[in-house]
């Protein structure tokens, strides 16, 4: 979980590095938005592999983990869980981890979407703000999982990460 702390902290520093000049330069935004995804892809990577029992083989596993399947995931969690809170009362306990659960898919679903456009859309200009925002949000989404990292909805994300279940 380090490395993704220290990637969040790189973003945030990017994201503010340019904030008070006329024309920010884009390179620096591109690369605070595009840091703060992977932040959050290897915060989810991270705590996925630390259900594996044999640490040496953790890195290894880490390779397995997609890009688009966990975007897919993200998506179709995002679906369950807007289904799933309008049944849900209103500050219990499963309402709560499942708001948390959807601001981190939501974040990463965000991110991956700005990730592509910050690295292969030349033609958009990034404000600070936006730049900013994402990080915000990337920021938000680990507290979050900090809150509810160990719930059972949370683990059931984490596995969803790799892929679909075949039945």
């Amino acid at each position: 979980m380090q490395f993704a702390e220290d990637l969040l902290d790189v973003a945030r520093s990017l994201a503010d590095m340019d904030a008070s000049i006329d024309i920010p330069r884009q390179a620096t935004l591109r690369r605070a938005v595009s840091t703060a995804y992977y932040a959050l892809f290897h915060l989810l990577i991270s705590e996925a592999t630390l259900n594996w029992h044999r640490a040496e083989f953790r890195p290894s596993l880490g390779r397995i983990f997609e890009h688009g399947k966990m975007k897919n995931a993200s998506s179709n969690r995002i679906s369950a869980l807007n289904a799933g809170l309008k049944r849900m009362v209103a500050g219990t306990p499963d309402h709560t981890a499942a708001n948390h659960l959807l601001t981190v898919a939501s974040a990463f679903l965000k991110a991956h979407q700005e990730r592509e456009d910050a690295d292969y859309n030349t033609a958009r200009v990034w404000t600070p703000t936006e730049a900013g925002n994402l990080v915000r949000s990337v920021s938000r989404a680990f507290d979050c999982w900090k809150v509810i990292r160990n719930e059972p909805a949370a683990q059931e994300y984490l596995v969803s990460l790799l892929g679909k279940q075949s039945r």
